[in-house]
């Protein structure tokens, strides 16, 4: 399903790195991947469903987690 501007959707994706919270706004959205744009500056993330539910994406030697 694919998200425009009249549809935004913000999530809260984890740093595992530095255990802090990012807001996010998901720009695409399929059942095995995610494209989201972290604030500011919207910089895009991809990220690759590992197991039910949890989402994880690497970034600049960061690692992300979302889980629904």
């Amino acid at each position: 399903m694919l998200y425009n501007e009249n549809m935004l959707e913000y999530i809260k994706i984890k740093c595992t790195d530095n255990n802090k919270w990012v807001e996010a706004k998901l720009v695409e959205h399929t059942d095995g991947w995610m494209i989201v744009a972290i604030q500011p500056g919207d910089i895009k993330l991809n990220m690759k469903k590992t197991k039910p539910n949890t989402y994880v994406g690497n970034m600049s030697k960061y690692e992300f987690v979302y889980q629904t």
